[in-house]
């Protein structure tokens, strides 16, 4: 029984890690978005400020890539510098996503990252996985797939 009670415990989100991404729109205002996250309990494990390629929006966006909207959304993306980051803590997917908002910023309060630096559905200052999975695919598309390539 309590070799049980410990799994659920490894199991419960403690400490997992998520991943986000600070949007060309958000840059201006990533100190305060940083201090957010950080009250938040949560911890930046890891980050780069990159430019990002059309290739790897692709894949990144492959879920949308065939709708109207992703025209607009790839040339905002490709307009300036982005962050993109490791994020730990207990419930970190969770928390994240409530302290972000929702996607359109127009119906996000005004103490979450959208309600206060996002303008839409598109500028909306920051991207978060919204799963474990999609987490552990998306650190791995920014992060482990980078230094596979650098170490070849």
């Amino acid at each position: 029984m309590r070799n049980e009670y410990y799994e659920f415990l490894v199991d419960a989100n403690l400490n997992e890690e998520t991943f986000a991404m600070i949007k060309p729109d958000g840059i201006e205002n990533i100190v305060k978005i940083i201090e957010m996250i950080y009250s938040a309990g949560l911890k930046i494990e890891k980050y780069e400020v990159r430019h990002l390629d059309k290739d790897i929006l692709k894949e990144h966006y492959a879920h949308v890539i065939d709708k109207p909207f992703y025209p607009e959304l790839e040339s905002f993306m490709l307009s300036d510098n982005v962050v993109t980051m490791i994020i730990s803590g207990d419930d970190a997917v969770s928390k994240l996503r409530q302290l972000m908002g929702p996607t359109d910023s127009k119906e996000a309060g005004k103490d979450t990252i959208r309600g206060k630096f996002g303008t839409d559905k598109t500028r909306n200052a920051i991207h978060g996985s919204d799963s474990r999975k999609s987490a552990e695919i998306e650190i791995e598309r920014f992060f482990k797939q980078k230094q596979k390539r650098i170490t070849r």
